[in-house]
């Protein structure tokens, strides 16, 4: 039995980076799927404040992969987002943010009525699956230490994208893994 797979290895070095929307920053795109109904992208921040565009309509998973901290605030005062805490919210929300120091999110934008995400932080040692099935993508996105699969080795600040299929993976490695799911 043949396996159908639609995935590749996503490089630090070729993202695209790009200026937000109200260009207080930039972005480094990893992935976008079919009219733009989701996104994974690599924010950097520098230390101090700046805010983040509205999106109407799309759902954010905001999470810190970088060293320092930030703090957001959507109006009733600034919450604390520590390293590596998920942390969803809706992005007509156009919250303050104050990075602590220079660091790095990740984020994951999907159009809530055609999409929905999830992202965990999970470690990754014997050998396992990143699958797709039953997800339009699923994506694991390197820390810390090295993943080993079929494609190549993936390095910290690379990531595996799956779009269909599977990919057995094995490590040791620290990776954010995400899924986008079809609401349609």
């Amino acid at each position: 039995m043949t396996t159908v797979r639609e995935a590749r290895i996503v490089r630090h070095a070729d993202r695209r980076t790009t200026p937000w929307a109200n260009g207080a920053g930039t972005t480094a795109e990893i992935a976008a799927g079919v009219a733009s109904r989701w996104r994974f992208s690599v924010a950097t921040l520098e230390a101090g404040s700046t805010f983040f565009s509205p999106f109407p309509g799309v759902d954010r998973i905001f999470t810190v992969i970088g060293d320092h901290p930030v703090s957001l605030d959507f109006g009733g005062g600034p919450t604390l987002i520590p390293r590596l805490s998920p942390t969803a919210f809706a992005g007509e929300r156009g919250p303050d943010c104050v990075a602590e120091g220079p660091t790095e999110a990740f984020n994951v934008m999907v159009h809530r009525t055609t999409t929905a995400a999830s992202v965990n932080i999970v470690d990754i040692g014997a050998a396992q699956d990143v699958t797709a099935d039953g997800r339009l993508a699923a994506l694991a996105l390197v820390l810390g230490g090295r993943l080993t699969t079929d494609l190549g080795l993936v390095e910290p600040g690379d990531c595996l994208l799956v779009e269909r299929g599977s990919v057995r993976v094995s490590g040791p490695a620290s990776v954010v893994i995400a899924e986008i799911l079809d609401r349609t």
